[in-house]
């Protein structure tokens, strides 16, 4: 019996006796109060319902508890707390069993023991008595004797209620399992695992001991994958039945335990193929895929991942015998099967062919090139429609044929007839149209250039003469200069018009960017306006196809066929939309059986003749426009109302006297139509009340209820404004943009204008006016994107007009937004400038992702490495902490000390414990990039010296010279020094990600001393984003090399920061160069030796600098740049990627 306290004799109703209680109330009264409160509690509830024995017992434990050390109270008050809940639920016996485990525990951990008491409470709710022990060993068996380990141990005591909802308690030991042996790899990586099993576990209920099964295998084999392999299960399982998902997990495993790594890329694709599938064929396919596992482990994650690419060409029944022919392969060797699946292996892509009809852009894109090239005597590239859809720039028709007037873009597979050769046909057919938009004009439309074959109503329009007064001004020479400086928000586009025709004298400036944004702002009804347009231009494109490419013709007019037979019943459609699906049929070329609405029969014999008139040979896009006119203003005169199906009649076909050729007279009234435009009387001299009063119905009952007709799926998707302002920008590039005209620019301002009021931009028709807005604010910022890659000075990257400051000149004030003055060292006098150079810090644009992902797939094998070098970097460390009230182990030097003093008579301290702190890294790192222009040379002109600058010192000159510079990268097939140095920066950030070091990524360039330009690729203080990489992408080669106040505006950055070890490293193809910074003789050593006093500051403040060149002549100048601190001459550039990882390692360890 413990020391302290006696039973009593029980009174008769078997409560203890109150002796019993009082001494255990005066011994329990010297630990803190919670325990003394939690037992009071407990007693009042439990007498009457325990046994005086077992009443007795259970004192005597939680006593037991509470003495065993000094923290172990808190366990005791646990126990009391949780034993008025445990003891409803289990018999006296047991009660006294689960009090002992605890109390066992307690032995190893108090912490343990308290985990166990909270949890006990709903675990037993889902918990037999009998499992009782066993549930405390599973828990204990994860403890250690660490704290890590007792935290583990804790948190799987505390997840068992959650876990027991889904687990047999057969299941959740098998977890436990699961748990030990991967904690003694890593407890971080167990404890993730347990928090993933308890959000998984209930959502794949039925497999849960197959997943964990899995997950053992992996925990043993590859223990760092696991983590992918919970996240995986989490994102892909879900969604799958769960006869096939147990038969993807016990795939998985046999793939796990044959040795086949990536066992969660097997889960999700699986997973991903799987959900594609009908249901009648998922088991065959899960068949299919044991039996490739069967011969050939390493080739079935292959197949899993390709066969819903293959079914996009297949049916089922051939993928089988496809499948078939790969499981030969497989039995010859796994390499064969491997090749087979990943269609590398011309064995495979023959039988593919052979079963499959279907035609893929892919294979067939470089023939649709040289298609187009002999169709237009003109290089056009052939793209995949999903690239342009993904651009978010205006197109939403990821499946369609289309052109942005430079590039046509495709579906990425055709598979509407049962051969090949008509499917390709439709190919030719589909890309013929789209560079016919391109061969014949479709977007050089110029407002101001007459039509062929109608009388001009543009001009005489409203709105028009804002335009032709703007264009019929002529720039003075002053005027052309001013324009030449620029304007910040300004990127090129258009045909210039000049702000002021004389000094003082104001001149109205049109409102638009494109001339056909000028041409559609004629109409107030802007979608009724575009769909006419549309019809009258693709009609006369393929007028001018059938014409002028005989070759063509016969596939073009069976797939004009297919297209006309797909159309909707013209009588199911209201008035107006039944006359433009009139327009559509006849452009297709359906002759016969044309149903129109019978009070309409005029409008449609007009509709006819002007449809006949634009398919003629001489028309032109102007041509186009003004039958747009026409027929528009015709269209609005009709109601767009319901009616019977009986109001339909048949139109007489066309009688020879119709063609519009023997004609001189116009379709429509001229004066009529402007009159219309201008909303007046259109006849008989109506009253201008009656007139408004006609407008205002037309506005409220038609206009509204309009709907666009079905798209003619050959013809694709036609954007006829923003087609043209982006071929604008590519013509711009190659000089052909006009003879007469220069460019003008266009603000974003006028983008934002352009997108939200014109139809053909909106956002598929969004009813959420609130996220449609947002969602053309995400077109115009990628718009401007876009125009900014095609334009050829990369304008994104200049602040606006360049000043020219002399280099003699006095200190510099920064007075815009973003702007920091520096001094400069000046080796001669001895002493600093004082704000001699300005930096103007900017946020580098988005680009592209593609780049940032491809080179962490081209450089896998070094990814891996370099992240199993930063693994490495810094061991865990721990500095042991003494003196503690609760720790891993005693500490025995306090331990005596308190004996010592209870032997004296001495209150002891309680502080008798140390444990192990882990030492966090705290290193901040900036990452100082050159984007110099002479990072544009390729990899294998790097070797030579670069010491010569080459840039003239007159502005003027020395744009010219790097429009030459520039030039060069816009046509090269090859790697230059800024591509290597980006795939360097983007293998480093992948691995300090999972580094956790602070880190800012930076760039510089500039042209003197009054325009050092610095970018932010990522901010020291900012997250990991989607953005990062894009901006990447977007770094290039630019102006200069001044180093110096790049160093020091990096070093202001990097000052701010708490961390303990701070290093700027700065990564350059040759010395600092710069107008008046670094010519030949004395200012090359100026240069260096302001660079070199830039570095010494960053010392000054604590920052250790680093510098890595790829120049191999950089030792001549190193030597007194880098005096007294640490670089690198990198002598073959191509090493760059590999070595910067190991630099950074070896400077931050």
């Amino acid at each position: 019996m413990t020391e302290g306290f006696k039973p009593q004799e029980s009174d008769r109703s078997g409560n203890p006796g109150q002796t019993s209680i009082d001494q255990a109330r005066e011994e329990l009264a010297q630990f803190p109060a919670p325990v003394l409160q939690h037992y009071d509690d407990a007693v009042g509830k439990l007498t009457g319902r325990l046994p005086a024995e077992v009443s007795e017992q259970w004192t005597l434990e939680g006593l037991e508890l509470a003495r065993r050390s000094v923290r172990s109270w808190e366990a005791a008050s646990e126990f009391f707390a949780a034993s008025i809940a445990v003891q409803r639920q289990l018999p006296s016996g047991q009660f006294l069993k689960w009090a002992k485990s605890g109390n066992s525990l307690c032995a190893d951990s108090p912490s343990l023991a308290v985990a166990f008491f909270k949890a006990s409470p709903t675990a037993m709710l889902r918990l037999r008595p009998r499992y009782i022990d066993d549930w405390a060993n599973v828990c204990r068996t994860l403890y250690r004797g660490t704290w890590k380990s007792s935290a583990l141990s804790c948190r799987l005591f505390e997840g068992t209620p959650e876990l027991l909802e889904t687990l047999s308690f057969e299941e959740f030991c098998h977890f436990g399992e699961f748990l030990e042996i991967l904690s003694r790899r890593s407890y971080d990586q167990a404890g993730d695992a347990l928090g993933a099993g308890i959000d998984l576990f209930p959502k794949i209920s039925g497999d849960v001991d197959r997943f964990i099964s899995l997950a053992q295998v992996v925990a043993e084999k590859s223990w760092r994958e696991t983590t992918e392999l919970f996240d995986s299960a989490t994102a892909s399982l879900v969604e799958i039945g769960s006869p096939h998902r147990g038969s993807l997990i016990t795939l998985a495993r046999r793939l796990a335990v044959t040795g086949v790594s990536d066992v969660a890329v097997v889960l999700k694709d699986g997973a991903n193929t799987v959900t594609r599938m009908p249901s009648e064929n998922r088991d065959r396919l899960l068949d299919m895929t044991d039996s490739i596992a069967a011969v050939s482990p390493s080739a079935t994650p292959v197949f899993l991942k390709i066969v819903p690419e293959i079914l996009d060409r297949v049916t089922f029944e051939q993928l089988a015998e496809w499948q078939a022919e790969g499981f030969k392969a497989a039995r010859d060797s796994d390499e064969a099967a491997i090749a087979y699946f990943k269609l590398e292996s011309n064995r495979s892509i023959e039988m593919l062919d052979a079963l499959s009809s279907s035609m893929e852009l892919s294979r067939i894109k470089d023939i649709i090139q040289m298609y187009c090239l002999a169709l237009t005597g003109r290089v056009i590239d052939v793209q995949a429609a999903q690239q342009l859809t993904e651009k978010n720039i205006g197109w939403f028709q990821g499946e369609l044929p289309t052109t942005e007037g430079t590039t046509i873009y495709m579906p990425s597979v055709i598979n509407r007839y049962t051969t090949k050769d008509e499917n390709f046909g439709f190919f030719k057919v589909i890309s013929t149209h789209q560079v016919g938009h391109i061969e014949f004009g479709s977007f050089t439309f110029d407002f101001n250039v007459p039509s062929n074959l109608f009388e001009d109503l543009r001009p005489r329009l409203p709105g028009a003469e804002a335009l032709y007064e703007a264009k019929a001004s002529e720039k003075s020479p002053e005027l052309a200069e001013q324009e030449e400086s620029g304007s910040p928000e300004h990127v090129l586009a258009g045909k210039s018009v000049s702000d002021k025709d004389e000094p003082g004298q104001e001149l109205k400036k049109p409102e638009f960017v494109t001339d056909m944004s000028r041409f559609f702002d004629l109409f107030q009804d802007r979608r009724l306006a575009l769909d006419v347009f549309t019809i009258l231009e693709s009609s006369r494109i393929d007028g001018h196809v059938i014409v002028l490419y005989p070759g063509i013709v016969a596939t073009y007019n069976i797939v004009r066929k297919a297209a006309l037979e797909s159309r909707p019943d013209v009588t199911d459609l209201p008035t107006r939309e039944a006359l433009v699906e009139f327009m559509v049929r006849l452009s297709l070329g359906q002759e016969d059986e044309m149903l129109v609405p019978s009070e309409h029969k005029d409008v449609a014999r007009k509709l006819r003749r002007l449809l006949r008139i634009v398919t003629s040979i001489e028309a032109s896009v102007q041509d186009a426009t003004e039958a747009t006119i026409r027929a528009y203003s015709i269209l609005t005169e009709v109601k767009n109302e319901e009616i019977d199906e009986d109001d339909f009649e048949q139109l007489e076909p066309e009688q020879e006297q119709d063609d519009p050729a023997d004609s001189d007279q116009d379709i429509v009234d001229p004066e009529q139509v402007i009159q219309q435009f201008l909303g007046q009387s259109s006849s008989d001299g109506e009253a201008d009340g009656a007139s408004d009063e006609i407008s205002e119905d037309h506005d409220g009952e038609d206009e509204d209820d309009y709907s666009s007709p079905q798209e003619v799926d050959y013809r694709g998707e036609f954007k006829p404004e923003l087609s043209q302002l982006l071929s604008q920008m590519q013509l711009m590039e190659s000089g052909e943009f006009s003879e007469s005209g220069q460019m003008e620019p266009i603000t974003q301002e006028q983008l934002e204008e352009l997108m939200k009021n014109t139809l053909d931009m909106e956002v598929e028709q969004a009813s959420d006016e609130e996220g449609s807005d947002q969602q053309v604010s995400e077109m115009i910022e990628n718009l401007m994107k876009e125009l900014q890659k095609r334009d050829p000075e990369n304008q994104q990257f200049q602040p606006g007009p360049s000043q020219h400051v002399d280099e003699e000149g006095g200190p510099l004030t920064a007075t815009e937004p973003d702007t920091f003055t520096y001094p400069e060292w000046d080796f001669r006098a001895n002493e600093y400038k004082p704000n001699w150079c300005m930096v103007h810090e900017k946020i580098m644009a988005d680009g592209e992702p593609n780049f940032f992902r491809e080179t962490l797939a081209d450089n896998a094998s070094l990814v891996s490495q370099i992240k199993r070098q930063f693994e490495l970097v810094i061991p865990e460390m721990y500095r042991k902490q003494k003196r503690l009230e609760d720790g891993e182990e005693h500490d025995l030097d306090a331990v005596l000390e308190a004996l010592i003093d209870i032997r004296v008579g001495v209150s002891p301290d309680e502080k008798l414990f140390w444990r192990r702190n882990k030492n966090e890294r705290s290193v901040a790192v900036a990452f100082l990039l050159d984007m110099s222009a002479s990072t544009a040379e390729a990899i294998d002109e790097a070797k030579k010296p670069s010491d010569d600058w080459g840039a003239p010192d007159d502005p003027v000159e020395y744009m010219v010279w790097l429009r030459s510079r520039r030039s060069e990268g816009l046509r090269r097939t090859y790697k230059r020094i800024v591509d290597v140095e980006k795939e360097g920066i983007t293998l480093l950030v992948n691995s300090l990600e999972a580094l956790g070091d602070t880190y800012g990524i930076y760039g510089f360039s500039g042209y003197g001393r009054e325009n050092v330009e610095f970018y932010t690729i990522k901010d020291l203080d900012e997250r990991f984003s989607e953005t990062v990489p894009r901006r990447i992408d977007r770094i290039a080669p630019l102006h200069a090399t001044r180093m110096g106040p790049a160093i020091r505006h990096t070093v202001a950055k990097l000052a701010g920061l708490e961390a303990r070890s701070l290093f700027l490293f700065l990564i350059s193809d040759g010395r600092p160069q710069d107008r008046g910074y670094s010519r030949e003789g004395v200012e090359k050593e100026y240069a260096v030796h302001d660079t070199r006093q830039s570095l010494i500051e960053a010392r000054q403040l604590g920052i250790t600098p680093f510098c890595l060149t790829v120049d191999r002549a950089g030792h001549d100048y190193m030597k007194t740049m880098m005096e007294d601190f640490s670089y690198e001459v990198l002598p073959d550039i191509s090493l760059l990627p590999k070595r910067l990882p190991q630099l950074y390692r070896n400077l931050t360890t």
